[in-house]
């Protein structure tokens, strides 16, 4: 953190508490890693409900409102559950997900995702600027799954396994070989 100051005083609302500024940085840093770490158990569609109440002031909407067919034991129970693991979310009433009960952003959910947008959480890729230019071969991130030739197969390497530099000369001496 870049503050003038090295310790700060948090108004807690009933209380007020001092801490350096390292503190509040190693905190931050946590709930960060915490919300990262369950990023990737986050599906697409779940990542949309997500936008969705994001794009609205905490408590706004309701479970029903995101999920029209919100039912306990659902899918979209499970969706609110995995959010609210993930530190983004939780219920603004009771301790429990129903139709009628009101979505609260976590406060810090708030302000990362002001701050460092939905893919500083994820970890997207940047995306392209117009002017930027994409050198890759369209393709070129897919998986390829690469047939070895017969000796290697008979040595136990199995289809798309990686080469080792002996597989890649083998494969020359055998179409040396063979023509």
């Amino acid at each position: 953190m870049n503050l003038t100051q090295s310790e700060i005083d948090l108004d807690l609302g009933a209380v007020t508490m001092s801490c350096t500024t390292d503190e509040v940085a190693t905190v931050f840093a946590g709930l960060l890693r915490e919300m990262r770490s369950a990023a990737p158990f986050i599906r697409p569609d779940e990542r949309d409900a997500l936008r969705q109440i994001m794009s609205h002031e905490s408590g706004a909407l309701t479970a029903g409102e995101v999920f029209p067919d919100f039912a306990r034991g659902s899918d979209a129970h499970t969706t609110l559950r995995k959010l609210r693991t993930a530190q983004f979310i939780r219920p603004a009433g009771r301790d429990c997900w129903d139709t009628g009960e009101h979505i609260e952003i976590r406060p810090f959910a708030r302000i990362v995702w002001d701050r460092l947008g939905e893919a500083g959480v994820f970890g997207d890729p940047p995306e392209l600027e117009e002017d930027d230019i994409d050198l890759a071969l369209p393709g070129a991130d897919e998986p390829v799954e690469v047939a070895l030739p017969a000796p290697a197969k008979a040595r136990g390497t199995r289809s798309g396994a990686k080469w080792d530099e002996g597989d890649v000369l083998d494969f020359l001496n055998d179409e040396d070989t063979q023509g």
